[in-house]
């Protein structure tokens, strides 16, 4: 397993926020994490659909990574399928706010200074009822919550069977895409991994970022404290976070010290 998170200030105006997550593997993530920003910058700078664009530079980079990954395979090779990648990202300018989510990373706001929702939903058939009948509507079998016996996640990069050069069948790399406005009800945004969300509840990782970010105002040490409350729960799976602050919590009230008691004669020198 692979994760990994990715932040540019710049692409094509927009600020990036991506975590990812990869499986079988991390070629696939390491692909996808160097090529994304520049497809991305190529099909939002030709086109002023922001969702267009979105779709259609992940179609564009699951092609270039599909390429990739079969001409760097082994022959003969005993793996029947390559790795691939989840990810969700978060692009921003100005007021405006695009998450998009392929496979089951998750997105996650905190709105009105403490309350949890989640953007996304899980690309995966026993968490999306929506995607499980999206596959028995395509005859897709599938195993114990495994896409093809093999893939946990029903959508992703990569994932392509090296004997039909094709993606497993069911998996696409269509993302799922959400505009917010970012208003005064709008606190911070938790992007992170399966491994962050299997073990923790929303409102759980939600709080636990909040704290921290009143402790430090600090984004990276409310991501550590998510990551790190994740593992107390279960350390079975890696996990990741980005969280991104559009209005820090107020601090916490800073202790102040007393000077000790103490009762008379306890500080004179014995005689």
């Amino acid at each position: 397993m692979e994760d990994a998170v990715d932040v540019k200030d710049d692409v094509a105006g927009f600020r990036m926020f991506t975590v990812y997550d990869g499986h079988a593997g991390d070629e696939a993530v390491t692909v996808v994490k160097k090529i994304l920003p520049d497809i991305l910058e190529t099909h939002l700078e030709k086109d002023g659909d922001v969702e267009k664009a979105i779709c259609l530079a992940f179609r564009h980079i699951d092609e270039e990574l599909a390429r990739t990954l079969l001409s760097a395979a082994d022959t003969p090779t005993k793996v029947k399928i390559s790795s691939g990648t989840v990810a969700c990202m978060a692009l921003m300018k100005g007021k405006d706010l695009w998450v998009c989510n392929l496979g089951d990373c998750r997105a996650v706001l905190c709105t009105g200074g403490t309350k949890a929702h989640a953007v996304s939903k899980d690309h995966a058939p026993d968490k999306n009822a929506a995607e499980a009948e999206r596959l028995r509507t395509l005859g897709v079998h599938v195993n114990g919550g495994y896409v093809g016996d093999h893939v946990a996640v029903s959508r992703a990069f990569g994932n392509v069977e090296y004997d039909s050069s094709e993606k497993v069948a069911g998996i696409i790399s269509e993302p799922d895409v959400f505009k917010i406005e970012v208003d005064d009800e709008v606190d911070f945004l938790i992007l992170a991994s399966d491994g962050v969300w299997d073990p923790l509840k929303d409102q759980f990782a939600v709080t636990h970022a909040r704290k921290a970010l009143r402790t430090t105002e600090q984004p990276e040490d409310a991501a550590k404290a998510v990551v790190e409350n994740a593992a107390k729960v279960s350390a079975a799976d890696n996990a990741a976070a980005i969280v991104v602050v559009f209005k820090f919590p107020e601090p916490l009230p800073k202790r102040i010290s007393r000077p000790r008691a103490t009762l008379p004669g306890l500080d004179e020198p014995p005689p």
